[in-house]
């Protein structure tokens, strides 16, 4: 096979990297990879064992003098999230990632590359392949669906797991190294709508070119949602006059901020140049309102042939904008004594109608509970106001900051001996499998660490090629550290 990264370092931590690209491995489509995971491991002489959740766990025994040092779990997730320009055909559950080399940038061809988790999984899988690195036992835990709730790391067979260190290798940038996270859980609210007969003019409205990203990780920087726009325009079209929903679609992602979304309104006729009125001074609005990084916002209309179809009622459809208005979205608690950080945050992930009615999706992140509850009992006081109905789900715990940590300042000087700085320590408010890992396996001592890479969730997400291989150096040299 030829290669794309074949002239980049670390060879055959990318030489994995484009491998695993080449197999779908989307959230709940991971048996392909663990079969890869468990063929890698026979063919190197590795034991592993795969649960019935896909995790997959491969273990090997210390180098050469370091066979009875206490072992090291490295971790990291199979799962990617799929998501693809509206323009593209991809098809996840078939296609491999088309990998794009931009200069010392590797992308996808617009679709989301997968670093995230692939980076862990190439690096881990390079170093179980290098019989030269000096390493304490490893045991090397490839968690599944961590994407779409940590459903891999909720159900690993624990008794498994001997290791009390852990190093896991899903949270960045290069020299950052995390020590917390978030919890979290989803929300649906399900709205039931009538709908009837009606004649009018169908208008699409599509929204476009807005960046989305990460819920967690970008949740901060103010983004577009296309669910909090496209309720911003019904809400306008409704006030004007009578209009009625045919069909509302936005965001398929609970972790991911929704970059489209497309609505179907049923218009009189002699209301057509008043809606196409509003809809040009709302983007107009919205275009003056939005970060640098959502510049190529825009809608795009197109108007059907006058008929008669089954629409929702026009009540119905004011009672869902309301719902779209209403429905929370963006940080919801800071910390100021912690250079703003977000504590708790809520994105608008997804909307979307069928015949009985509409489903919205929250997702939920914070660190405090308590807060966290607080946030559950809004959306179920808004859910009783409008007459949606409430499902709680995919909850998962938070990683509380452990004040001493010896994983922790082992990484940390080794990072100071490689480059000459200092590693900067964090909580994410991302969800991170470490919370999980806190609560269920007694006395673990983590940290985190990963490459830069941007964009996560969409499809610009992106990674620098020399922080990929410096940042496995770093690796290396931590593994081979743990054995002085």
């Amino acid at each position: 096979m030829e290669y794309l990264l074949k002239d980049r370092e670390p060879k055959e931590a990318l030489r994995y990297f484009e491998e695993i690209s080449a197999i779908p491995r989307g959230s709940g489509n991971e048996e392909a990879i663990s079969q890869y995971l468990l063929d890698f491991a026979k063919a190197h002489g590795l034991d592993a064992y795969r649960d019935s959740a896909w995790n997959v766990y491969i273990t090997k025994p210390g180098s050469a003098g370091c066979e009875s040092l206490p072992p090291l779990m490295l971790q990291g997730h199979t799962d990617m999230v799929c998501e693809k320009n509206h323009n593209v055909d991809h098809d996840f559950t078939k296609d491999p990632i088309k990998l794009v080399v931009e200069g010392n940038i590797l992308r996808a061809d617009g679709t989301t590359l997968g670093a995230d988790n692939g980076v862990a999984v190439a690096w881990m899988l390079s170093i179980l392949a290098d019989d030269s690195l000096k390493h304490p036992p490893l045991e090397c835990v490839f968690t599944a669906s961590e994407e779409v709730g940590l459903i891999g790391a909720h159900n690993l067979e624990f008794d498994r797991i001997h290791a009390r260190r852990l190093i896991n290798l899903d949270c960045g940038p290069e020299g950052v190294f995390c020590c917390g996270s978030a919890g979290g859980q989803v929300t649906d609210l399900r709205l039931p709508l009538r709908r009837e007969e009606a004649q009018g003019l169908p208008l699409t409205i599509r929204i476009r070119g807005l960046s989305g990203g990460h819920s967690g990780g970008l949740i901060h920087k103010g983004l577009g949602n296309a669910n909090v726009l496209m309720g911003r325009i019904l809400r306008n079209l409704c006030q004007a006059f009578p209009c009625r929903l045919i069909q509302c679609d936005g965001g398929d992602k609970d972790n991911a901020i929704p970059r489209e979304c497309d609505a179907v309104v049923l218009v009189e006729e002699s209301s057509k140049e008043q809606a196409q009125a509003i809809v040009n001074r709302v983007e107009a609005e919205i275009q003056g309102q939005l970060m640098p990084e959502d510049e190529n916002f825009h809608i795009e209309l197109e108007w059907a042939p006058a008929g008669s179809c089954q629409a929702v009622t026009a009540e119905d459809t004011v009672k869902m904008m309301h719902l779209m208005v209403m429905l929370p979205c963006g940080p919801q608690l800071r910390d100021l004594t912690m250079n703003d950080r977000v504590v708790s945050s809520e994105n608008f992930a997804s909307v979307h109608t069928d015949d009985q009615g509409v489903k919205c999706v929250i997702s939920m992140r914070s660190s405090n509970d308590a807060y966290r509850q607080d946030m559950a009992a809004r959306l179920e006081i808004l859910g009783q106001l409008t007459g949606a109905s409430i499902r709680h789900h995919d909850d998962y715990d938070s990683w509380e900051i452990e004040k001493n940590s010896p994983i922790r300042e082992h990484v940390l000087a080794c990072y100071k001996e490689l480059t000459g700085q200092d590693g900067k320590i964090v909580a994410t408010h991302g969800g991170l499998e470490c919370g999980i890992f806190q609560k269920r396996i007694p006395g673990i001592d983590m940290v985190t660490m990963s490459c830069n890479c941007s964009g996560a969730h969409s499809p610009d997400e992106c990674m620098e090629l020399d922080s990929f291989g410096r940042t496995y150096q770093l690796l290396c040299r931590v593994l081979a550290s743990l054995c002085q």
